[in-house]
């Protein structure tokens, strides 16, 4: 079916349907076409991806994975991702500029699994690929299609493929069944391709797990998302530790001229009590007076430093909590920009990030990140 250049169902491409008398055919999906077409016109206008996810964001175009929920009908509470907060990204553009769907071309067969490494997924070569021109509604030309390709070459750079390049699967090892906890297997499936899906139903009694697998694109711009999302939400959280911070320091700057002003009061004292002494020493004063000068000042001493530790204490309750929530916070924000582009999900993106991905029926994810503790604390 793949030769005659059949849709086989599944994930079906952004911007199209399946056609009404003929489920293995696409045709053009009136809405989301439109956000296809507008999207390829601002690369056309020489847009970056980061620019035109800004710009389709601005204007509330919902991304892929949105619309595909919504067009669906698949709502949960419990849902990883908030639709109002499923944001376009340069990586979701990247990927939508070049499927070569929307020129109207199909390509199949796109990735391999050698003998006797079953489960390595490799790229085939190009002339392996099945591909057939025009064989479904086009969104738009190829003219069109390779113009776009020219812009974001120039921004992405060209990516050379050589025969059996190896497919890059970063969330692999991290995708786990939400329902038996076991780490989900990477297969390309006919119907979604590259996906994860949990076989342990298959074998287990009574399990509980949906056997329903997730496409790897789907997933892949999910955790982009919820990412994006968290990382918005650390920096909010960062500038409002710097705006206590810089007014704990304002407090603090006001208790430490306090406890200078204290400690010149204290000194004063001591030399007081000196004098005392002295007079005493030289038979000015009487022991009786001597001794109880000598106390009144030894009360004042211990009331002054008394003051002096309280306002060490308050200083410290006031400024060092915040300078180490700041301090540790801005450590792990550090890390989001040694890491590379979370918008391209990379092998170090994702070890850096992510500790485990659950997936569980209805597309439901649940994302564990590595930070998502250190947020908690601060979170209003």
């Amino acid at each position: 079916m793949q030769k005659k250049g059949m849709y086989l169902g599944g994930y079906r491409p952004f911007g199209f349907l399946p056609d009404p008398n003929d489920c293995h055919k696409l045709i053009l999906d009136p809405v989301a076409s439109q956000y296809v077409r507008m999207l390829f016109e601002l690369a056309l206008q020489g847009n970056k991806t980061g620019v035109i996810a800004k710009i389709l964001n601005e204007k509330q175009i919902p991304t892929p994975a949105a619309y595909h929920v919504a067009e669906s009908h698949v709502y949960s509470e419990q849902k990883a991702w908030d639709l109002q907060r499923s944001h376009w990204t340069s990586g979701t553009v990247y990927h939508v500029l070049k499927n070569e769907k929307y020129k109207g071309t199909y390509v199949g067969a796109k990735f391999i699994m050698p003998v006797p490494c079953k489960h390595r997924v490799l790229r085939a070569p190009l002339e392996q690929q099945v591909r057939i021109e025009d064989s479904h509604a086009a969104i738009v030309t190829p003219e069109e299609f390779e113009q776009a390709q020219k812009v974001i070459m120039l921004q992405h750079g060209k990516h050379q493929a050589g025969n059996y390049t190896k497919h890059q699967y970063p969330l692999k090892g991290k995708v786990y069944c939400g329902y038996c906890q076991k780490l989900m297997k990477y297969r390309v499936l006919k119907k979604l391709g590259p996906s994860f899906n949990c076989r342990f139903s298959a074998t287990a009694v009574d399990s509980p797990c949906k056997r329903i697998p997730i496409a790897e694109e789907l997933l892949e711009e999910i955790v982009r998302n919820a990412l994006t999302a968290q990382i918005k939400q650390a920096e909010h959280i960062l500038e409002i530790l710097h705006e206590r911070e810089r007014k704990a320091l304002i407090c603090f700057s006001a208790l430490e001229r306090q406890e200078e002003k204290l400690s010149a009061e204290k000194a004063e004292i001591v030399k007081q009590r000196v004098a005392l002494y002295e007079q005493y020493a030289d038979g000015n004063m009487s022991k009786e007076e001597f001794i109880r000068q000598r106390d009144a000042y030894r009360a004042q001493e211990d009331e002054r430093m008394g003051q002096i530790q309280r306002l060490r204490t308050e200083k410290n309750q006031i400024f060092l909590p915040v300078k180490k929530d700041t301090d540790n916070l801005q450590a792990m924000m550090n890390t989001v920009g040694e890491a590379g582009d979370v918008m391209h999900l990379s092998q170090n993106v994702v070890e850096t990030f992510i500790d485990r991905i659950e997936v569980f029926n209805d597309e439901r994810v649940k994302i564990h990140f590595t930070f998502e503790n250190v947020l908690a604390d601060y979170a209003e």
